[in-house]
This record gives structure tokens, C-alpha cells and sequence, in this order.
């Protein structure tokens, strides 16, 4: 009897161990696989890529809330001139822009860059960076002549020297000297040329009024005297 039940239990411990031998050899089935995410790629802009919380600026193209500074010579009289008007240009993305804290003056970043003038008063902005310089600037024939721009770092008293053309709603600029932030005003001013945006201010619209939108509802904008 003794026998017999020891013959069974190895009989029954042999089928156990046989089955999870079996089990653990056995393959697993795969998981069911998830479809791989859509990564779409998007150019990298300057805000996306510097530190710190995001700031959405708005369209300041015409808004000049703080008049030019006399740095290097008086205040030209606020008289119209034959490039008086709102220009842009569309500097293409390339490569991934290089974040700073105190960026050079008038770096070629990619986006949109505007061009205003407006009786002797001339403003340079990029909405990306949040770039913008005001100065002061006189027309005589051809030649266009920059001062009073806080960006020239060198000297403030510099002045950039220029020829233009414009031709229908283009207008091109042709750098005779101008040193100003060791010479990016320069190469931006002249990289691409300029086109007169539909919405600029004319000859015909009333000086006491607000340029845009953007202005009147901020009153940020440099009014003619005799104005209330």
C-alpha cells in the first residue's frame, strides 16, 4: 500500500512539474500595440525657445509711445516726406534661433519685420523678438539719412547714411554707411526689400487721429501739436 501511494505522488508531482515546465517555455502573446503618435514639426520661434514666461505682444508696428531722444542732434520738424508710410518684409526661419538676454540690436531673426516713417520719426519692430528702435531721420533727393537711434551702442551721436527707391509699393534701401550696432542696422535694413503695407497712415488722413487701432484704445502715439 505503501508503495502504491508513494508511486502515485510521484506520479502526481511529475504532472506538475511537467505542466509548469511547459507553461514557462511556453511564448507569450504579444500586447496589443498602441498606433505611434503624430509628431508634426513646426518651426522654432524665438519665444519658444527662451527662458521664462511668454509674453504676447501685439502689433505695435505704428505706435510710438515714447518720442526720439536728441542724442546726436535735434529733433528733425515733423514735415511729411516722399517715404512716409508703413513698410514690412518676411525674413525666412532658418536653423533654430539662438536665445540671449541682451541681444545685439537688430539681429536678422525670421518673421515679420516692419519698417514706419512718419514725419521725421522712423521705428524699426519685430513682434517675435519684441524688438523695436525709434529715431530720427531726414530725406533730401534720394538720400536718407538715421540718427538718434538708442541702438547705436558705439556712439550715439552716429548716423547711418542711405539711398532709397521707391517704386510702386517697394521700396529699397541701399546702405552708403551706417556703423550702427556694429553694423546689423545696416544689413537688416538691406537684406530684403520693403513693402508698403495697405493699412499705413497717408497724407490725406487727419494728423489728430489715432494711426490704428492698437493706439487709440492705449492713446500710445506721438500727436501733432495743437491736438487734444
Amino acid at each position: 500500500m505503501r508503495n502504491a501511494l508513494s508511486t502515485i505522488g510521484l506520479i502526481v508531482c511529475g504532472s506538475i512539474a511537467l505542466m509548469l515546465l511547459i507553461a514557462t517555455c511556453a511564448p507569450i502573446a504579444p500586447a496589443a500595440s498602441s498606433p505611434s503618435p503624430v509628431i508634426t514639426e513646426r518651426a522654432l520661434n524665438y519665444g519658444m525657445i527662451t527662458p521664462g514666461p511668454t509674453k504676447v505682444v501685439g502689433d505695435l508696428s505704428m505706435v510710438i509711445e515714447v518720442p526720439p531722444f536728441p542724442y546726436g542732434a535735434p529733433l528733425p520738424p515733423p514735415i511729411s516726406t516722399s517715404i512716409d508710410a508703413l513698410y514690412s518684409k518676411q525674413v525666412p526661419m532658418e536653423g533654430t534661433p539662438t536665445p540671449c538676454k541682451r541681444c545685439a540690436g537688430y539681429r536678422l531673426e525670421g518673421g515679420e519685420w516692419t519698417l514706419y516713417f512718419n514725419k521725421g520719426i522712423y521705428k524699426v519692430f519685430h513682434q517675435i523678438t519684441d524688438f523695436e528702435s525709434i529715431g530720427s531721420y531726414t530725406v533730401s533727393g534720394d538720400r536718407l539719412t538715421l540718427f538718434n537711434d538708442p541702438y547705436c551702442e558705439e556712439d550715439l551721436a552716429m548716423q547711418g547714411t542711405y539711398t532709397f527707391a521707391v517704386e510702386g509699393n517697394i521700396l529699397t534701401l541701399h546702405v552708403i554707411d551706417d556703423p550702427c550696432s556694429i553694423r546689423l542696422r545696416a544689413k537688416n535694413l538691406t537684406s530684403l526689400a520693403w513693402t508698403k503695407k495697405a493699412d499705413a497712415p497717408t497724407s490725406s488722413q487727419d494728423p489728430c487721429q489715432p494711426p490704428n487701432r492698437e493706439a487709440a484704445v492705449s492713446d500710445h502715439w506721438k500727436k501733432p501739436d495743437g491736438c487734444k
